[in-house]
């Protein structure tokens, strides 16, 4: 008795004989491929399979037209003819919003990155805060380059060109991500490719010795248990605010008078010494005598934190400038954290420090990221270090 499953040969399928009624034989070798022979003895060849959970039974022609050989290929040709414009027809009719997009590119490659504790990504907050009420509900079919033009134009001018090219970074990732993994991704191309990211101000912001005596004056009226210390070390030091933030009493050393930043820690990912000036031992004792010794951070956060020290401070900062006079609504000349760091290189420079020196005392792996200080004239008081921070006592 002949099986209805076996291996097609073109002499088999010859000698196969109608029935009383209409059998469909299968072939093992091409399991797509059905053979049906009616009680008449009629015999045609049909393509059996499914397509995006489709099912399609279409029927190729008669066993007396078509050659076997011809039969498969024919069937391999359908099932990839309508599996391509079955999956056309889904990506055509499925949302591939911008939010998508992102979504995508957070869960498989952002969220790996390294943040400090439960910190947001800085690409992944900049989409949240100011792409995603733009941009998140539209089809990536729908983004073109004169609509993101002008939305980034317009961003631009409302929040700065800081998050203006971080936005363009985010964006141009994300759409990288998707063309790169993302096969389904209705993208050609990178709609964010022609997006540029505005040119930065070059900052030149420093306190004068006059500003600064005003800035520690206000600190020490306004005290906070934290960040009174963590901006005044952040001033004494030249540090990184983020260094200072995270600073841990194992890395200081009371009498060698040094900080040990590990490179870990530094932009160079090299181990940088930093000397400790008077004014920086006095604030770092005086925490010392009432630590907690279970705790390891010199700024330790007085509430839960993911890091275990301090972190914010912003607006406590803000308030300090405003209460100082030094605030500004010109984003360019208002006096921002970072530029302590600039204050504390600037008055080297106009105490007449060489820029070798002063780019150590940094941690600058390039002198030429020092060179901006060396535009300061010296020819201007050179105890304007001891007069900017004349009001703090040894």
């Amino acid at each position: 008795m002949q099986k209805n499953n076996f291996p097609f040969t073109q002499i088999r399928v010859d000698k196969l004989k109608p029935a009383d009624k209409t059998v469909v034989y299968s072939d093992t070798k091409q399991q797509n491929l059905k053979l049906s022979i009616t009680p008449s003895g009629k015999s045609s060849y049909y393509a059996r399979f499914k397509a995006c959970g489709q099912s399609y039974n279409i029927r190729i022609g008669c066993v007396s037209v078509l050659t076997l050989d011809d039969a498969r290929h024919r069937v391999i040709e359908l099932m990839n003819y309508y599996r391509r414009e079955a999956k056309q027809t889904s990506v055509r009719s499925m949302q591939y919003t911008i939010q998508r997009a992102f979504d995508v590119y957070f869960q498989n490659h952002l969220s790996f990155k390294p943040t400090k504790g439960n910190q947001q990504h800085s690409l992944s907050l900049n989409y949240n805060n100011h792409l995603k009420p733009i941009f998140g509900k539209l089809d990536v079919r729908e983004l073109g380059t004169k609509l993101l033009a002008k939305s980034f134009k317009e961003l631009g001018n409302r929040k700065g060109y800081a998050i203006h090219n971080k936005c363009v970074v985010v964006l141009k990732a994300m759409f990288n991500y998707c063309l790169e993994y993302e096969d389904d991704f209705p993208l050609e191309f990178n709609p964010a490719a022609k997006l540029k990211k505005m040119a930065t101000v070059a900052r030149t912001r420093y306190l004068s010795p006059k500003e600064a005596n005003i800035l520690i004056t206000t600190l020490y009226e306004n005290k906070h248990p934290v960040y009174t210390d963590m901006f005044l070390i952040a001033l004494f030091t030249g540090a990184r605010i983020s260094n200072v933030k995270s600073m841990k009493w194992g890395e200081v050393k009371f009498e060698e008078k040094l900080w040990i930043v590990p490179a870990i820690k530094t932009k160079s990912k090299k181990t940088y010494f930093l000397p400790l000036t008077n004014h920086a031992l006095h604030i770092l004792q005086n925490r010392y005598n009432s630590r907690d010794p279970n705790v390891q951070f010199v700024f330790p956060s007085l509430r839960f934190s993911a890091t275990g020290y301090a972190t914010g401070g912003d607006h406590y900062w803000k308030d300090i400038i405003i209460k100082a006079g030094l605030h500004s609504t010109d984003r360019d000349c208002r006096l921002r954290q970072h530029d302590l760091r600039r204050t504390f290189a600037t008055f080297q420079a106009l105490a007449g420090v060489d820029i070798a020196t002063i780019s150590q005392t940094l941690g600058h792996a390039d002198v030429k990221n020092t060179q901006i200080y060396a535009q300061i004239s010296v020819g201007k008081a050179r105890d304007a270090i001891n007069k900017g921070f004349g009001i703090i006592s040894s």
